[in-house]
C-alpha cells in the first residue's frame, strides 16, 4: 500500500475477450481508456461501458457483432481483487482521434441479461415469492438466491407465467413480495458477489449504516488535505430527486385507497387506506411529504388520487392466486408497498466518494445504508435536511485515467430537524 489515500489505487489486471466460437482469447486491457459498472436495486445484474483505443487495427479485424464475451480482473493496492464477467452487448460505433487510433465504445451486461432476451417462459408456480424467485433463477439462469433478513410475509400462492421473459416473472413476483409492514423487497446483483440478493426496504432501513464516520462534502482546503479524510471525502453531490409532487400523487406515493370486493363471500371492502406522512412522523423524525399542506382547506390526506379496485375469488380448494390475500389488511400492504417504492424518487442525492472506500472494505454498498453529511448552500454548515442516512439504490463504478471513484444514488423517506453545525475536519 502506498500509504496514501486516493483514488488511484486501482489496475484493470487483465481483459479477456473471448469468442468460443472462433477459438479467439485476447487481453485487451492495455486498451480500455475507461471503464464504468453500473448496480441498481432494481436490476439482478450488473451493466456497464468501456472505451477502448485500438492503435493496431485488432478490433477493426474482429469485426464485433455484439455477442463477444469479457472477463475483467480489478485490482488495488489492498490485494482486493474484483472478477466479474459480461456480454458485450452493443458496439456504439468507432471514433477516429488521429491517423492510426481508433476508439471504440462498447456496452457490456452480466449474462442474465443477455440469456432474459432469448428465452420466453410459460410455466405454472407455487410456492412464496422468495421461492418462485428462486426457482426462477435456478432454472433459467443457474444462479443463487441470497434473501437477507426476513422473507416475505406471504403465504405460498399461485402463478402463471404467459409466456414472458424470466427477469419479467421475477419482477411480477417481486412486486407481489412485502414483510409483515408493507415494505417492498428488491431483487438486484452486486459485484462482490455471484448470488442474486433480496432484501426488503425495511431492512435497509433498519440496518446500521455502513461508514462509522460519515462521508463529508467540505471546501475547507485543510479537510482535503488531511489524507487520512480523503477517504471519507464527498468530491461532488447533487439533488436528483424528482419533485414533481402531480406525478408522486397519481402513483400513490402520498395517499392511496385500496377497495376489494371478494366474488367467493360477496363481501367489499371500502374506505382501506393508507398515508404516507403518518407511517413515518414517528419519534425525531419525519415523512419528507408535508403533512400541513391545505388546499380548499383540506390536507393530502383528505382526497384520494390514487384509488385501486381489485376483485378476488378464492377457491373451493382455499388455494391462494397471485391477486388473493388471506384478509385486507395484507391487501392494503400490497398498496403501501407500490407507494414506498414511488416514494423513494422524490429525496434522491448522488454522492461521489474514493473508491478506494469500496476496495477497502469487504461490504456491499448497493441496498445500504450511507451516513452523509452536506453543507447549507454557500456554505460550511451542516445542512440538517439533507445530511443524515440515506438508502444506496444505485452505484456508478468509474475507473478511468488511473482514477477510481464511485457515485452512490440514495434516497430517504424520512428527514430530521436537528440544529445546524459546521462542517470540517475536526466536526
Amino acid at each position: 500500500m502506498s500509504g496514501q489515500y486516493s483514488a488511484s489505487e486501482y489496475k484493470i489486471q487483465e481483459a479477456v475477450l473471448t469468442i468460443p466460437e472462433r477459438g479467439i482469447e485476447l487481453d485487451i486491457s492495455s486498451t480500455i481508456l475507461e471503464l464504468i459498472l453500473y448496480e441498481s436495486v432494481n436490476t439482478p445484474y450488473i451493466t456497464g461501458r468501456m472505451v477502448c483505443v485500438d492503435t493496431q487495427y485488432v478490433f477493426e479485424r474482429l469485426k464485433f457483432d455484439g455477442t463477444e464475451r469479457i472477463r475483467i480482473d480489478i485490482a488495488s493496492d489492498y490485494d482486493a481483487i474484483l472478477t466479474k464477467s459480461f456480454f458485450i452487448t452493443r458496439t456504439l460505433g468507432k471514433t477516429k482521434s488521429d491517423e492510426n487510433t481508433y476508439a471504440y465504445n462498447f456496452y457490456i451486461a452480466e449474462d442474465i441479461f443477455f440469456l432474459d432476451v432469448l428465452k420466453s417462459v410459460s410455466r405454472a408456480y407455487k410456492g412464496t415469492p422468495d421461492e418462485i424467485i428462486q426457482n426462477v433463477l435456478s432454472n433459467e439462469f443457474q444462479r443463487e438466491l441470497k434473501l437477507i433478513g426476513k422473507a416475505p410475509y406471504q403465504s405460498a400462492f399461485s402463478y402463471v407465467s404467459p409466456y414472458i421473459s424470466p427477469l419479467a416473472i421475477i419482477d411480477t413476483i417481486r412486486r407481489r413480495a412485502y414483510d409483515v409492514n408493507g415494505f417492498p423487497y428488491f431483487v438486484y446483483a452486486s459485484l462482490k458477489e455471484e448470488e442474486i440478493r433480496m432484501k426488503s426496504l425495511s431492512e435497509m432501513i433498519e440496518n446500521d449504516p455502513l461508514n462509522e464516520i460519515s462521508f463529508v462534502f467540505s471546501n475547507a482546503q485543510n479537510f482535503k488535505n488531511v489524507p487520512e479524510q480523503q477517504l471519507i471525502n464527498v468530491e461532488s453531490f447533487e439533488e436528483a430527486g424528482e419533485n414533481d409532487t402531480i406525478e408522486l400523487l397519481l402513483k400513490g406515493a402520498v395517499q392511496n385507497q385500496y377497495n376489494v370486493l371478494n366474488l367467493s363471500t360477496n363481501k367489499r371492502n371500502k374506505q382501506n387506506r393508507f398515508n404516507i406522512t403518518d407511517a413515518f412522523d414517528v419519534g425525531p423524525t419525519k415523512s419528507i411529504f408535508k403533512k400541513d399542506f391545505t388546499i380548499q382547506d383540506k390536507t393530502l390526506n383528505d382526497f384520494d388520487p390514487n384509488v385501486i379496485y381489485r376483485v378476488v375469488n378464492h377457491t373451493t380448494m382455499d388455494e391462494l392466486g397471485y391477486h388473493d390475500e388471506k384478509d385486507i389488511e395484507q391487501h392494503l400492504n400490497k398498496v403501501k408497498s407500490t407507494a414506498l417504492v414511488s416514494a423513494l424518487s422524490k429525496k434522491k442525492i448522488t454522492a461521489g466518494i474514493t473508491g478506494v472506500f469500496n476496495f477497502n472494505k469487504d461490504t456491499v454498498f448497493i441496498g445500504e445504508q450511507v451516513n452523509l453529511t452536506l453543507p447549507q448552500f454557500e456554505s460550511e454548515t451542516k445542512d440538517t435536511v439533507t445530511s443524515g442516512s440515506y438508502v444506496v439504490l444505485e452505484t456508478k463504478h468509474l475507473f478511468s485515467q488511473n482514477k477510481y471513484n464511485m457515485y452512490m444514488t440514495c434516497s430517504r423517506l424520512t428527514q430530521s430537524s436537528d440544529d445546524t453545525v459546521a462542517i470540517g475536519p475536526n466536526s
